[in-house]
């Protein structure tokens, strides 16, 4: 089966995030640290434990050095009305398998004692070769327990991604995908390439604005954002496209006190326009 073009416009980051806060668990309050309950070893079994004795779940579970994957198939990851009411993307099989997950990565790694950096959950539609990836940062998690996130900031921050993948066909223990460590600078390039998306496609600006294109990507100490955001018609506020992508970028730095860059380069592949950004200047720069 050959997926249709508009499917592959979910992977545009407004439609990924509104997907995910379908699902996203419910966080509860926590007005103590948790005292760790499993040690590091036992991370990956104990995740494929809970799964499968209190939701059912068979998943796989692996431990990269600093990642936790979590694999779980599904046999129909989009809805059966997907395409033909706008609210409709997710089955409700793939929302359930994935709040279920992340209420046990949540209650695992607050509990263990040397959690990994990140967790990523890779849910894969084994009917038509389908993966939906969300990566998440440890630390985030931690904050939104703890109540410091609010819960949309909490949805901005997992890096999520959506890609045809035949070899996803008939796989139920996730031997077609290969466990890598996510690195924080990948990690921030990805999540600003999102959040520049879906700032532009958010429900109050996407008459104004198509977004073709916003990618990112980190390399020899070097952020490199591309987009092809085309203004459509004349917002009520004026809004400067370049400086909104800057606070974001800078936002994000700011937000996880990344240094070990040297430069952001920032591309306008309508214009051409390529702007180069020392490490200080950004620093240095103020968000309004």
């Amino acid at each position: 089966m050959r997926l249709k073009r508009s499917l592959m416009n979910l992977a545009k980051p407004a439609l990924l995030f509104f997907s995910l806060a379908l699902f996203l668990i419910s966080l509860p309050a926590c007005q103590n640290p948790l005292e760790p309950t499993y040690k590091e070893k036992d991370i990956p079994s104990i995740v494929k434990k809970i799964c499968k004795e209190e939701y059912g779940l068979d998943v796989t579970t692996i431990r990269a050095h600093t990642t936790l994957w979590i694999y779980t198939p599904v046999t129909k990851l989009l809805h059966e009305e997907y395409g033909i009411k706008e609210d409709k993307i997710f089955s409700e099989e793939m929302l359930d398998k994935l709040r279920n997950i992340l209420t046990t990565v949540g209650r695992v790694l607050l509990s263990s004692d040397n959690a990994p950096e990140f967790f990523a959950i890779v849910a894969s539609d084994i009917n038509i070769g389908l993966d939906y990836i969300i990566i998440g940062n440890v630390l985030d998690l931690k904050k939104a327990y703890a109540g410091f996130i609010p819960e949309m900031e909490v949805n901005r921050r997992y890096v999520i991604k959506l890609a045809e993948d035949p070899k996803a066909k008939g796989d139920v223990t996730g031997s077609h995908f290969q466990a890598y460590d996510v690195r924080l600078a990948d990690f921030l390039a990805e999540q600003m390439a999102q959040r520049i998306g879906s700032r532009f496609q958010e429900e109050g600006q996407k008459k104004f604005f198509k977004v073709e294109k916003s990618e990112g990507r980190f390399s020899d100490g070097t952020f490199i954002l591309e987009y092809s955001i085309e203004q459509i018609a004349k917002p009520p506020k004026e809004i400067d496209i370049k400086k909104e992508i800057l606070d974001i970028i800078t936002y994000c730095i700011k937000t996880y006190e990344f240094r070990d860059f040297s430069q952001i380069e920032i591309a306008d592949l309508i214009t051409q326009d390529r702007v180069i950004l020392n490490k200080a200047s950004i620093w240095a720069k103020t968000i309004k």
